[in-house]
């Protein structure tokens, strides 16, 4: 199963950072094609994504299951729709009282004929994926951080 992992730091308490990361809303609307986050339960969300492979896209519904919860620590996940398997997680270490280092994992994997060749695919499309999420979220936290949203 192809995968990628991105490490940074934000100067933003822990507590700010795990409070923007574990709501799925608000992390949900950063993700690359997201059109929407349903939650269903405190473990269960349905998230609406857009794919595209080349020139090919559709939409694709992924249930999404959160699998570790471990406040101010580790989110932990795996969800699927259609031919798409995927799992991640974000853990957190404290630097300072005002940085947090984030640690973002995701994978993903597509079943069917020729699953070995769109897992090449999938990995390049992992890729380009995380590097737009991650500066989605870096941004966000960013925004926050200049216009002086509390520090929790």
């Amino acid at each position: 199963m192809p995968r990628v992992e991105s490490v940074f730091r934000v100067k933003l308490p822990i507590r700010a950072v795990w409070s923007f990361m574990s709501d799925r809303n608000e992390v949900g609307c950063l993700f690359p094609g997201c059109k929407g986050v349903k939650i269903i339960d405190e473990l269960d969300a349905l998230w609406k994504v857009r794919v595209t492979f080349g020139p090919f896209a559709r939409i694709v519904d992924l249930k999404t299951h959160t699998t570790v919860f471990k406040e101010f620590e580790q989110l932990s996940w795996i969800g699927s729709g259609g031919d798409i398997h995927m799992s991640g997680d974000v853990m957190l270490k404290r630097i300072s009282d005002d940085v947090t280092e984030v640690v973002y994992h995701l994978e993903g994997h597509v079943t069917g004929p020729f699953a070995m060749l769109q897992d090449i695919v999938v990995a390049e499309k992992l890729r380009e994926v995380k590097k737009k999420f991650i500066k989605n979220i870096k941004d966000e936290l960013e925004w926050q951080l200049e216009e002086g949203v509390e520090k929790k």
